[in-house]
């Protein structure tokens, strides 16, 4: 399974009856159409840099991802609690997170926070 389809399974499936699917759209960073309307509340994803790393053979051992994850919101009140939901989840598939996240500056209409993550992908 490559790295986004690994990403969108862990926040689109039921992972166990305490963790039900996430019933928002999750999508690549920048893919709603300027005249598409905005769900209530969505999550975008971007693959920011996937350096391989640990050769053996001229071939790479492992692949280190950065990934970017934006929760979007109208209501504050998600913003504060559907990214601890996210991390649970990227984190029973071996996501580590790099720090708390962020504030992000969107529109008038939703609030946004980011929280970037690392994957180690090993190529065997």
């Amino acid at each position: 399974m490559n790295i986004r389809d690994l990403l969108i399974s862990q926040l689109k499936t039921a992972l166990s009856p305490e963790l039900p699917a996430l019933p928002y759209d999750v999508r690549l960073q920048g893919s709603y159409a300027d005249d598409e309307p905005l769900p209530e509340s969505f999550i975008t994803y971007l693959i920011v840099d996937s350096p391989d790393k640990s050769f053996y053979g001229s071939n790479p051992m492992l692949t280190n991802h950065l990934i970017q994850i934006v929760f979007y919101s109208k209501k504050m009140s998600l913003i504060n609690t559907v990214p601890d939901q996210i991390n649970v989840r990227l984190k029973m598939a071996g996501f580590i997170r790099n720090g708390k996240g962020r504030d992000v500056a969107f529109n008038a209409e939703h609030y946004a926070w980011q929280i970037d993550y690392n994957y180690t992908e090993r190529n065997i």
